[in-house]
């Protein structure tokens, strides 16, 4: 399976037709959610046809049913919820598309129960398939909202109640003016990853990629610091907030298919670091298990500050700029560590020195192809220590991959 990239839908298969997969896939999609759909016969067929052509695209879609949801188990109960279940297996469970069936999003405590149960029903009744449901990003006083005292123990209740085969959430803070949206995005990574490793399944995260509020509208470098921060701190499917706009409302404006069903300038900058990551760095990711990360500069989320303990030893910046020093282990047993340029907004030349002995350090580019690093070797006699140094120029939110290798 490709690295998880997909979109929140919102439109109804009456007003998409199958050939809005095309679409999809020239934004780079690989696992998305599909249009709203009940089971009318009309309403089935069409969606039938959206998954033909997603499955011809190599795309999976998490399937927006009305009978799934989490309300219609409260509403109907429990023998009417699995009938409709049943009846959505048998017309779209086996299809090479499905990924699984959406339950609801962001439960707040009056249905915290329910939306559990209803995750367990569905793995129970298609184990094959993964369930989803969307969590609230941590907020102050959200706990409140969900009914518990921090948001571990949310988190830990949650995984313990509905048993998902991975956490997903959505934080759009990170698109607000100022330090304080940064910080609750970087706390809500942490959070989540935290809870991710307590429970050994992975976490997904929804970025922003329409501007509402007080978030503005993403422009490519936004695009480019969104994905790569999320990457470095664990995140192992991505997720965009929203893909289509429906009738203009508030001040939601410049989504990827506008209101006229038209490509716009968001498409085209979504598009373009998709399809990068897609041709870089996704294949070597859906391998690589974060094991730790260092903020250079700033630390933000309650992340720690990089101390040099690890595969690098020390990293730094021309002019100031932060970065983000991660380091992964390959389910191979290879080493790996991530840069990135933690400005949404300047360019900078990085230089990271990576100890080791006799270090070999090789950087994963284009179409996932090695080639050793530009290097400056050197002994540190002071710190009797061998080191290897690259020296990459980074672009706002942009990321460097390597290998490396001992001996």
């Amino acid at each position: 399976m490709s690295f998880p990239l997909g979109f929140w839908n919102y439109t109804h298969v009456g007003q998409q037709p199958a050939t809005s997969v095309r679409d999809w896939q020239a934004a780079g999609m690989t696992l998305t959610l599909g249009p709203e759909y009940g089971p009318d016969s009309l309403e089935i067929e069409g969606m039938r046809a959206i998954l033909d052509a997603a499955a011809q695209a190599g795309i999976r879609v998490i399937l927006c049913d009305s009978r799934t949801r989490w309300r219609t188990l409260v509403e109907s109960g429990e023998k009417q919820y699995r009938d409709g279940i049943r009846a959505a297996l048998r017309q779209f469970g086996g299809h090479p598309a499905t990924f699984g069936f959406h339950v609801g999003d962001e439960p707040g405590a009056a249905d915290f129960e329910s939306a559990c149960k209803a995750m367990r029903i569905l793995k129970e009744m298609a184990p094959n398939l993964s369930p989803f449901l969307n969590l609230l990003p941590w907020h102050p006083g959200v706990e409140g909202v969900v009914g518990f005292a921090s948001w571990s123990a949310y988190l830990d209740a949650y995984v313990a109640s509905a048993r998902p085969d991975f956490l997903c959430y959505d934080c759009y803070s990170q698109m607000n003016p100022g330090p304080v949206g940064l910080d609750m995005y970087f706390r809500n990574l942490r959070e989540y990853r935290e809870a991710a490793v307590r429970a050994g399944i992975p976490f997904w995260t929804t970025l922003l990629s329409v501007g509402h509020f007080r978030y503005r509208c993403p422009t490519e470098n936004d695009f480019r610091w969104q994905l790569n921060t999320a990457l470095a701190h664990g995140a192992q499917g991505i997720l965009y907030f929203f893909f289509y706009m429906r009738a203009p409302h508030d001040n939601y404006r410049v989504s990827p298919i506008d209101e006229h069903g038209e490509r716009t300038e968001t498409f085209a900058w979504l598009s373009r670091v998709n399809r990068t990551f897609l041709k870089t760095h996704a294949e070597r990711m859906r391998h690589l298990l974060l094991r730790t990360v260092g903020h250079v500069g700033t630390a933000q989320g309650g992340w720690p500050l990089f101390d040099g303990a690890g595969l690098v030893s020390r990293a730094t910046t021309a002019n100031g700029t932060p970065l983000i020093v991660s380091e992964f282990k390959h389910t191979n047993g290879a080493d790996y560590v991530m840069v990135v340029n933690n400005s949404q907004t300047e360019s900078d030349q990085a230089t990271v020195w990576f100890r080791g002995r006799k270090p070999s350090v090789y950087r994963v580019g284009w179409m996932n192809v090695e080639t050793p690093a530009d290097r400056g070797d050197g002994w540190q006699a002071a710190r009797g220590e061998d080191f290897v140094t690259v020296r990459p120029w980074l672009a706002p939110g942009q990321m460097e991959l390597y290998r490396l290798a001992q001996g």
